[in-house]
């Protein structure tokens, strides 16, 4: 894993913290966001019965935040993946960042 930059770390669990309703202390680099989605549609689906909820309303919620926040577009980037880690995330903004600092040089 490459050296993680702690401002887009920090930028990430802010964004995951507000989207999930939790503390942001309890996310670290290996979170992994889409199992506890999972969990959590998963749950929601029993209390309300109904099977056609969007059950990833939330990780579409912080796709969208963390391309605002970053400027970037990368939700793509994970729709072929089982689980995303919060390392995952920081490696990739920070790669995407690198190198449009590379292009603006």
């Amino acid at each position: 894993m490459q050296r993680i930059n702690q401002n887009t770390f920090e930028i990430i669990k802010d964004i995951i913290a507000r989207n999930l309703e939790i503390d942001r202390e309890a996310i670290d680099l290996e979170f992994k966001f889409h199992h506890f989605i999972d969990r959590v549609a998963e749950h929601r689906q029993k209390l309300s019965g109904a099977e056609g909820l969007l059950d990833y309303i939330e990780a579409a919620n912080i796709y969208v935040d963390l391309s605002e926040a970053f400027d970037l577009h990368f939700f793509a980037d994970f729709t072929d993946c089982a689980c995303i880690t919060v390392g995952d995330l920081v490696n990739l903004i920070q790669l995407k960042l690198d190198s449009l600092v590379w292009f603006i040089d």
